[in-house]
């Protein structure tokens, strides 16, 4: 399953005030959680009015959020995911609020060099993959932050001049996915086809696999036979019924057409859930035409 990262732009404007007339624009942060670990980066403006030299340099500084610690949270009712703010790419140091922040990459800074032009800055929002917040299951996690900024001083010293709010939001989405895999084998989310060999047809001949589901949500599994059930060689066939997980033995008849196997109404353990395919040959006539028979059983596994 591909899940693509999406920035929603909601302007937010804080203009209040110090001695440097800093004005900061800024944008909510809207994230969705991938199964990859991921930095996204983020961007903030800041403007200045006063001409003055001292007025040329600011710092950054940010909260600790819902939190209270710098192993931020992002919440949703009793239940939040991890996640942090950095100021590059390499998610090396954790950016602080003031006066925690004493090292250089725990805040950002920046020099406006003239006034009344604009000076944009990113941090980067490290979200956590989804196997460390799977029990959490589905849903919107917020945290509100604050980034505070300060003049530099011409002796080092700093002035606060004003604060920008904004509101982080991570979404993990309903997720489901599925592998096919020898029979008793693990999941692996690689594996997603699997030829299963009857070598020389038997009347009757069982095969087996295992599909493995692995969800945070309730899913429903189908199944689309290319030939109607049947394995084919040109004009010649051999019938077949299937069963997965908790089913009986269906005939996937109708070619091309997805049919209804089982569902499971809760998500599963974050190492999946195990569920044995059988396929089952029908009589293999007398006068069957040699060579390979084939067709080819699509399964899909929907996120509910």
């Amino acid at each position: 399953m591909k899940v693509i990262i999406f920035i929603l732009l909601l302007p937010i404007y804080v203009f209040a005030a110090r001695e440097c007339d800093f004005t900061v624009s800024s944008n909510n942060f809207v994230g969705t959680l991938t199964n990859n670990v991921q930095a996204v980066s983020h961007s903030f403006s800041i403007r200045r009015s006063n001409n003055a030299n001292r007025c040329r340099t600011f710092r950054a500084f940010f909260s600790r959020g819902g939190s209270g610690n710098y192993n931020r949270q992002a919440s949703s009712g009793t239940s939040s995911i991890p996640y942090n703010l950095y100021g590059d790419s390499n998610l090396v140091t954790v950016l602080k609020d003031y006066p925690d922040a004493t090292q250089v990459n725990e805040y950002i800074t920046g020099s406006l060099i003239d006034n009344n032009t604009n000076y944009n800055f990113n941090f980067f929002v490290k979200q956590l993959d989804l196997d460390s917040v799977f029990s959490t299951g589905d849903g919107y996690f917020g945290d509100n932050l604050q980034i505070s900024f300060y003049s530099v001083e011409n002796n080092g010293s700093l002035t606060y001049e004003n604060t920008a709010y904004f509101y982080l939001q991570l979404i993990i989405p309903r997720y489901a996915e599925l592998s096919l895999v020898p029979l008793g084998a693990s999941h692996d989310p690689t594996s997603t086809q699997y030829v299963m060999n009857f070598g020389t047809l038997t009347s009757n001949e069982v095969q087996s696999a295992t599909l493995n589901v692995k969800g945070n949500v309730g899913f429903g599994v189908y199944m689309t036979s290319q030939n109607g059930s049947a394995l084919k060689k040109g004009s010649s066939n051999i019938p077949y019924q299937i069963k997965v997980g908790p089913t009986n033995y269906v005939s996937l008849s109708n070619a091309g057409q997805e049919t209804y196997m089982f569902q499971k109404n809760t998500g599963t353990s974050i190492n999946a859930e195990s569920y044995p395919i059988d396929v089952r040959l029908g009589t293999v006539p007398d006068s069957a035409e040699t060579g390979t028979y084939e067709d080819v059983i699509t399964v899909t596994v929907k996120a509910w």
